[in-house]
């Protein structure tokens, strides 16, 4: 459960249909999607119903309320987000936490499924139900039929709740909420919205009487204020005529307070502001010009947003190019058209500059903008940006059948809160192949000429403290964009793009062996080079192909001299493009390809990975042919990457977070160089030439690489291109072993305390790790244990105590290089409660020596856990890792367990003896991250 700070940017892709040129001349009223039902009752009560299989059995209902913290009054700031909390904390039929028991116990995750968030201007809940039990939906509407109007709102669960918000609260401070809270007046125009953080007050939310709560619940959940979304696995008609049953009888208040929109008045002044921090890293210029939002309501206004989508597109493009120039003067720059709030959208553009080279970065950054402002963009540009366009939407196409309920739940859910139209993918299709070849560039110079104005404008300078002093005013800014302004600029040249990726095809090579592993439908082949291909064709999605090829090397064959260079390699020449191409060059040919291929080295192996359509496969394995014979290095791109990682190092320790993560990552390393932190000198021994002949080296030899494909293809139709391109790749038969480099686990029980910043808030890891034998039990016991500790830990540190917003218990398993177990308890707390929290979590451990897990854990982890399996098994990615993990650790590739005899294996007595095993005390961490001390 959580807030929301403000609208992300983007613009939402729609569906239109129809004649572009009628469209553009009358701006049609986009309509609903026929294949959702919608109604409202009598009340007002709003719902819209969907059936979709993906994923089969399964039902998504979210109640959505235009209802958020922007309807607070003066001495309720912060309760519709505690109202929220309040509905999981009993309802008529869910008293106390009934509720969240009930739902783990059929499946359901607390946190991770059953979920809500607030807003400023809505609150939305969320419950995921499987539909094999018919009465689980009618279970699922009643749990809505409570949330939409039954909460108890007890007082004594009112003030158990003010500790977990405030613990909430204290989790989200930190630079980023001291720089929002100087910044939000002036970017919200000192509106409303500024005063009603979703958060609420600390003086509030310790002292409202329970009256104001009920009083905010009695004022706004109410029919009229509220829609029901389910789309899922169901039979439309039958929950219709429940949902019609169930609600109809809710009834708005008497007397209703009316429900005003809130907006944000544009003054059309420019507003400067300096901020500074001691924990901020770099200097930044920050602006927003913002803009009354247009409705998306008819044809015309979704043939503009199409037009703001491109420009974006195009815009990041010539940016792109930019940082890709010798030696900028930035770390990075950003610049496109997106949503704010209160009926505002804006431009945005903001720079990161190099130490002292903010006015150099900021000219090279605003030019760009105002080159595009001034000669817009070339004809070659847009062209690409609509072939890139197409080819998204053309993707989307091909897995209609296959669109997750939850797409369709966002459509739906901003119907109602804003009006925005969902008229489906099919008409939408139809428009945009219509309209796209009409938009012209001069379309897109009027999108930059409204867009980038020179007045509501905000201008944030963000910077380290210790740079306050030398930082520029407001009039020396306005002077930089004089300067700009006066620029004269020459055209935007294009750059060739009419190469052939692969110029010269290689010798093929032929399948030599097959062989068929039937009860998983996984066929391999070994290649005349060496190379093993396993093909697990799948319908999961309709058009889509993943793969991953490993083999033994890795990083570890390098002695710690070489180890900075190695552990950079595929990162710096992996990022230098292919062959004769740069980045932007492959970019440009890839344009209109769904196709994306990546290498990596990693400690004990070396490989590609990446995915594609059917019809791009080939364009893919050319990819993957080019990673391994012909890279490129750049140096340019190295220098860059280089004084990017320079001050990233250099001011790394102005963030308390890494101070924390550092400190634990050395500690249960035993401190191994490998595993420590990057420094300059490490830095500045990093060699181009030498990574790339260490890249060459990598993947000089392809004799002992396994690759795994998984998707929708045809194994016999695709084997001719496998033989043609991986059957190409080079063969030594150097007969590699992996080098496993061991680090030595912190023994016995040790306490490691880091003071670093300046916020009265606590982090607490607690580490117990250790030897293991590794194998499937023995990693479900392990998965057991560490969801039944995380179920107590809700309890006793969130429920109970009141000192914790969200307790996490991680456990893995690890084969390689060592069979080891870890499992990490966390959370963040006040300061002065960190022993205490300690201490519950030991009591709760030692509950589970003495008495193992209750039935009620048992079931909780049982149906929760085969509801993920469910899922995930019927997934490209499952199988892809699933192949992997097995071929790469030399277990047989068999038919998969039966999970409930498994699960049957975990029961009161086994977790007792887990506890006792994985959670003895023997070896311990306590890090804790502290404020430092004033």
């Amino acid at each position: 459960m959580h807030y929301r700070h403000l609208a992300t940017a983007g613009l939402l892709c729609l569906s239109l249909a129809g004649s572009t040129a009628q469209a553009q001349s009358t701006g049609q009223p986009i309509p609903l999607d026929t294949a959702v039902r919608t109604g409202k009752l009598s009340n007002g009560f709003t719902y819209y119903i969907r059936k979709n299989n993906e994923p089969a059995k399964r039902v998504l209902f979210y109640l959505v309320n235009k209802v958020g913290s922007i309807l607070e009054d003066d001495d309720q700031q912060g309760l519709a987000h505690f109202m929220e909390h309040m509905n999981f904390n009993g309802t008529t039929h869910f008293p106390k936490n009934e509720l969240i028991d009930y739902l783990q116990k059929a499946g359901v995750r607390f946190g991770a499924d059953l979920n809500a968030y607030t807003g400023f201007d809505e609150t939305v809940y969320q419950l995921p139900i499987p539909t094999d039990d018919p009465a689980m939906v009618s279970r699922g509407l009643d749990i809505m039929r409570d949330w939409a109007h039954e909460a108890l709102l007890e007082t004594d669960d009112i003030d158990k709740e003010r500790g977990v918000i405030l613990e909430e609260k204290r989790l989200r401070k930190g630079v980023g909420e001291r720089l929002q809270q100087q910044t939000f007046p002036l970017t919200l125009n000192y509106s409303r919205y500024t005063k009603r953080n979703p958060i609420g007050t600390d003086s509030i939310l310790n002292h409202f009487p329970a009256s104001a709560i009920r009083r905010f619940h009695q004022d706004w959940y109410r029919p009229n204020l509220q829609a029901l979304i389910v789309v899922g696995d169901v039979d439309v008609n039958k929950v219709e005529q429940q949902i019609r049953k169930q609600f109809a009888d809710l009834k708005n208040p008497a007397n209703e307070r009316p429900r005003p929109e809130y907006k944000i008045a544009l003054t059309g002044k420019n507003q400067f502001l300096t901020v500074t921090d001691a924990e901020v890293s770099n200097v930044a210029l920050e602006m927003l010009i913002k803009h009354n939002a247009d409705k998306l309501q008819t044809t015309t206004d979704y043939l503009n947003s199409m037009k703001r989508s491109l420009f974006n597109q195009m815009l990041a493009f010539r940016l792109g190019e930019l940082s890709q120039q010798a030696n900028p003067p930035f770390l990075g720059v950003n610049a496109g058209i997106g949503n704010l709030l209160g009926g505002l959208d804006q431009f945005s553009f903001s720079v990161t500059a190099k130490p002292g080279k903010l006015s150099e970065a900021f000219a090279a950054g605003w030019s760009q903008v105002e080159k595009v402002k001034r000669l817009g963009f070339t004809q070659p540009e847009l062209d690409r940006a609509k072939t890139s366009f197409m080819t998204s939407l053309d993707a989307a196409s091909r897995e209609q059948s296959k669109v997750p309920s939850n797409s369709y739940v966002s459509e739906y859910q901003q119907l109602f809160l804003q009006g925005t139209p969902a008229p489906g993918f099919q008409w939408e299709y139809n428009f945009v192949k219509n309209a796209l070849p009409g938009i012209s560039l001069d379309d897109l110079k009027e999108v930059a000429n409204d867009y980038i104005q020179d007045n509501n404008r905000d201008i944030f300078l963000v910077a380290p403290e210790k740079d306050k002093g030398s930082l520029p005013d407001s009039a020396t800014i306005q002077s930089w964009f004089k300067q700009v302004a006066a620029t004269n600029f020459e055209p935007y040249k294009e750059s060739a793009t009419d190469q052939v990726l692969l110029k010269n095809l290689p010798a093929p090579g032929k399948v030599v062996a097959r062989k068929k592993i039937a009860e998983l439908g996984i066929q391999q082949l070994t290649l005349s080079n060496g190379v093993k291909v396993w093909l697990k064709p799948t319908t999961y999605k309709n058009d889509q192909i993943q793969f991953i090829s490993f083999a033994p090397g890795g990083i570890n064959k390098y002695p710690n001299e070489d180890f900075p260079t190695a552990s950079s390699a595929s990162g710096i020449i992996g990022g230098s493009g292919l062959a004769g191409f740069s980045p932007l060059q492959l970019s440009k040919m890839l344009n209109g390809k769904s196709v994306a291929v990546g290498a990596y080295i990693g400690g004990r192996g070396q490989g590609v990975n990446g995915g594609s359509s059917s019809k791009d496969l080939e364009t893919a394995l050319q990819l993957v042919y080019l990673r391994y014979t012909a890279p490129r290095k750049d140096t340019v791109l190295f220098e860059n990457a280089m004084a990017q990682s320079r001050q990233q190092i250099t001011n790394r320790y102005t963030d308390p977070g890494n101070v924390f993560k550092d400190t634990v990552g050395a500690v249960l390393s035993g401190y191994h160089y490998r595993t420590s932190p990057a420094t300059l000198a490490r830095l500045d021994s990093i060699s181009l030439e030498k990574a790339y002949d260490i890249y060459r080296d990598r993947f000089a030899d392809a004799s002992q690489t396994n690759f795994v494909f998984v998707g929708n293809f045809n194994t016999d139709s695709i084997t001719p291109l496998l033989e043609k391109y991986l059957g190409a790749l080079p063969s030594l038969h150097r007969n590699e072993k992996a080098v496993k480099i061991h680090t030595q686990l912190p023994k016995g029980n040790l306490i490691k305390t880091v003071a670093k910043g300046k916020e009265d808030k606590a982090t607490v890891l607690l580490v117990y790790s250790g030897d293991c034998v590794y194998n499937t039990n023995n990693k479900l016991q392990l998965q057991a244990l560490s969801e039944i500790l995380e179920y107590r830990l809700l309890t006793s540190l969130r429920e109970n105590a009141g000192e914790v917003y969200t307790p996490s218990v991680q456990g893995s398993m690890s084969k390689e290089p060592d069979q080891r177990y870890s499992i990490n308890v966390s959370f963040g707390c006040a300061p002065e409660h960190v022993e205490h929290l300690a201490g519950l979590v030991q009591q709760d451990i030692d509950a589970l020596h003495a008495k193992g897990a209750t039935t009620d854990e048992l079931q909780k982890f049982k149906a929760g856990y085969l509801k993920q399996y469910e899922l995930q098994i019927e997934s490209n990615e499952f199988w892809l890792q699933y192949i992997t993990g097995k071929v790469e650790n030399n277990e047989a590739l068999k038919a998969l367990p039966d999970m409930n005899k498994l699960l049957d294996a975990v029961n009161t007595t086994s977790v007792q003896a887990a506890s006792k095993t994985y959670l003895g005390g023997q070896n311990s961490v306590r890090f804790v991250s502290l404020p430092e001390k004033k």
